[in-house]
């Protein structure tokens, strides 16, 4: 199904709008960061109201900061991952900072109720969530399940086009493929079996949460770092053995 594309870019994370016979919005940036997608949709013309879909790739409040808002003002079918379902609604608190790099030991000692501000949204239903394999029909996309960074990290397939939307669990800040942030990631095993699903693909595009969008050969370009960070995953877990 052929669907244009528009990157919304936030002051840290991306959100991307597919405008088809249906119109999706793939996250939702921070709150903080509403302006930015009020000014796309005014310069495009098009009204919040008309979002049919939001999809969330995983919780973070970079990627949720504005989905109670959208929700609201659209009444759009909200979309995401079966395990990040509860913690996107508010039903159940986000996990602390992860252990898998220093900086998330660091933030690790900070006392919970400030860690519970620092990564709080407004929760919002998720009316459908999904997990591998399921398909969003009325956009011709299939949900990758992509744990690692979060339980329930999902992105959407346009096999058609060659392309996926990803969330963090690849990024493309410095010009080329590179990890998610491990300070709040949970599972590095898991991160790296997520990249190897998308090396396997054949993607020409994947858009990430982070940074520039990695193509031409997106999967190639996935699969040299992969090739790079397992092998030094490997090595961290002899060294402990």
């Amino acid at each position: 199904m052929e669907f244009e594309v528009v990157t919304i870019k936030g002051l840290s994370s991306n959100a991307y709008l597919l405008i088809g016979e249906k119109m999706l919005l793939v996250d939702t940036l921070y709150s903080r960061d509403f302006n930015r997608i009020e000014r796309l949709f005014c310069r495009r013309s098009i009204n919040i109201e008309e979002i049919d879909f939001i999809f969330i790739t995983h919780y973070h409040q970079d990627h949720t900061g504005n989905l109670a808002r959208l929700k609201s003002l659209s009444g759009a079918l909200v979309i995401a991952g079966e395990a990040d379902a509860p913690f996107i609604e508010g039903t159940k608190e986000p996990p602390p900072f992860g252990d898998l790099s220093v900086m998330g030991k660091i933030a690790g000692k900070i006392p919970e109720p400030l860690l519970r501000k620092y990564n709080s949204f407004p929760g919002a239903k998720v009316d459908r969530p999904v997990s591998e394999g399921d398909v969003i029909e009325e956009m011709g996309l299939e949900v990758i399940a992509l744990p690692g960074h979060t339980p329930g990290g999902a992105g959407l397939h346009d096999k058609e086009g060659a392309r996926a939307f990803t969330g963090d669990i690849v990024s493309n800040i410095f010009g080329r493929a590179g990890m998610p942030v491990l300070a709040a990631s949970y599972s590095l095993q898991e991160i790296i079996a997520s990249q190897v699903k998308l090396a396997l693909l054949g993607l020409d595009a994947v858009y990430p949460g982070h940074g520039r969008v990695i193509r031409p050969d997106a999967s190639g370009k996935i699969g040299d770092m992969v090739k790079i960070k397992r092998l030094k995953y490997f090595q961290e877990m002899r060294s402990r053995i």
